[in-house]
């Protein structure tokens, strides 16, 4: 009996100690922390209760995000539970793990390595101590890193050669050095030899998810979670899966499991994230804002602008990236901020600051010239800046030629020689229209454009240069005149003047008789066919 009494608080310990393994394994780190402050509670030199502490602080700091002003201070708190850990015992190999953890993070790679020597040493008989010291390396990276971790896991395989966890750390070795292939063959073994460990197959689907397998990638965290439905990793990459593969609902499904299981904010912020990217705007408008009641995010700020300006909501869109840009550092304003909130600008009528956010935008990021400056053009063209609305329009084309952008900056080119009264401009135009009129030689509006640039060089139609296009409007519109009214409406008025100036009264008149049938109140085949058809009569 009194033997009983004296083993329970040890086999309770041991016990407890393992739930928080798992819980860190399942990134459940709330728990952890809770677990570990009992123990520790009840038996304060138990050693081990600080590491896991300390990596759950670490697990915390990882999924944080940059801008959580708490992230800085649970590297501290990890580090304190590792400190504590050694003033116990100065030997304690997995202390010394812990500690280099941090220093790899804090980008203190010798400091790591110093950390890293004097858990080999303490740890040499300890293969679970090895395996960790392996891990760590590996997170180090570099040559050294990964000569030290292979080492290591040959060390730990003479000493247990039978352990799974020495393929799952050869298999995260390989994947870090992007080997897929091996990393998948050591993960696979690892699931044959522990078939009931769900982590098994759960690294294997990560293996399988960066190779881009899928299907096989799918397959392995369903399995995972068949073994385990606590597993909430596994539900987190799985809707990343069904969200690659455009299966929007069966993605949202598995998000909605992984955070409630991990109700934490960094997984709601996932969580929001991918309903943003799955564009189910409102959707991701509404848990943001339930978030927010509770605890500020920078990241959820901003993707709240970010959702209500793509569901449209543009005034509401600003007021949340204007709350945004008053927490957020301006260096770490990115161009996408300035690009979403010209966007609201732009649809808010500020067409003006729009123009400005948009320069801001490809200042800092070029690469978004060609999704911004056509909107940044549009917003020139309508504050009547075609000259710097070409310019944009010049620099789009010039990265991307397609007919789209062409036109747009040939009929840019027109207005500008319209508002300036400069020719060279209609050339230019006629150059970019010539250009999609080889291309598409059956695009009617082109010729229409075509027609205008050459009645803008020859002012009294005298020379007949917009002739020829006019002709072809009228060829390709005659199909279909209700479709091509207006175009044909403009043809037919040119022609109509232009054989009347030639004197050629019978083509003039056909011209006008066909532009009144198009266009029966059209004041210019008013006046000209009584005229036109007292000339002929005077001739007959």
């Amino acid at each position: 009996m009194r033997r009983g009494i004296i083993l329970w608080p040890i086999f309770a310990t041991a016990q407890s100690l393992s739930e928080a393994e798992l819980a860190l394994l399942r990134e459940n780190y709330e728990r952890v922390l809770s677990i570990t402050q009992q123990i520790l509670s009840a038996k304060p030199k138990e050693l081990y209760a600080y590491y896991l502490q300390g990596q759950a602080y670490i697990g915390q700091y990882r999924h944080s995000e940059e801008e959580d002003a708490r992230r800085s201070s649970l590297l501290r708190q990890a580090r304190a539970a590792f400190a504590t850990a050694l003033e116990r015992n100065a030997k304690y190999p997995y202390a010394h793990i812990g500690l280099a953890e941090v220093e790899v993070l804090e980008k203190n790679p010798e400091a790591a390595k110093a950390a890293l020597a004097k858990a080999e040493e303490y740890g040499a008989n300890d293969p679970k101590a090895l395996l960790e010291a392996a891990r760590v390396y590996t997170v180090l990276g570099g040559r050294f890193g990964t000569d030290k971790a292979t080492l290591l896991y040959a060390k730990a395989r003479n000493k247990d050669p039978n352990n799974p966890a020495i393929l799952r750390g050869l298999g995260s070795l390989w994947l870090e050095q992007g080997v897929i292939e091996l990393a998948i063959e050591n993960y696979d073994k690892a699931t044959r030899v522990e078939p009931n460990n769900p982590e098994n197959y759960y690294r294997l689907g990560l293996a399988y998810l960066k190779a881009k397998s899928y299907r096989e990638a799918g397959e392995a965290f369903r399995k995972a979670i068949g073994l385990d439905s606590s597993f909430a990793p596994a539900y987190r990459e799985l809707g990343e899966i069904y969200y690659l593969v455009q299966k929007y609902q069966q993605a949202k499904e598995n998000y909605q499991r992984y955070v409630a299981l991990r109700p934490e904010l960094p997984a709601r912020v996932r969580y929001a994230t991918f309903l943003y990217l799955s564009k189910d705007y409102k959707a991701a408008i509404d848990e943001i804002r339930r978030i927010l009641r509770d605890t500020f995010s920078l990241t959820l700020q901003r993707l709240l602008g970010y959702s209500l300006i793509e569901d449209g909501q543009y005034e509401e869109g600003l007021h949340e990236m204007n709350k945004y840009f008053e927490k957020q550092r301006p260096e770490r304003v990115i161009a996408k901020d300035y690009g979403f909130y010209a966007r609201a600008l732009d649809k808010s009528g500020q067409d003006s600051l729009a123009v400005l956010y948009y320069q801001r935008a490809v200042e800092k990021d070029t690469s978004l010239l060609l999704e911004l400056y056509p909107e940044m053009a549009n917003a020139l063209n309508t504050l009547g800046r075609y000259k710097e609305a070409a310019e944009a329009l010049e620099k789009i084309v010039a990265r991307n030629p397609s007919l789209e952008n062409i036109y747009r900056l040939g009929r840019t080119y027109y207005k500008v020689g319209q508002t300036m009264k400069d020719t060279t401009y209609f050339h230019k135009a006629l150059q970019a229209f010539q250009q999609i009129r080889e291309k598409r030689p059956e695009l009617l509006a082109v010729y229409t454009e075509l027609g205008r640039c050459a009645a803008m060089l020859d002012p009294e139609s005298t020379e007949g240069r917009a002739k020829p296009y006019y002709e072809k409007v009228i060829e390709l519109g005659g199909s279909d005149p209700a479709k091509y009214r207006n175009d044909l409406i403009e043809a037919y008025s040119y022609l109509g003047y232009y054989h009347y100036i030639k004197e050629n009264f019978q083509l003039s008149y056909e011209a006008y008789t066909k532009l009144r049938e198009l266009d029966p109140q059209n004041p210019q085949a008013a006046q000209a066919i009584p005229y036109l058809e007292s000339v002929l009569k005077r001739k007959k």
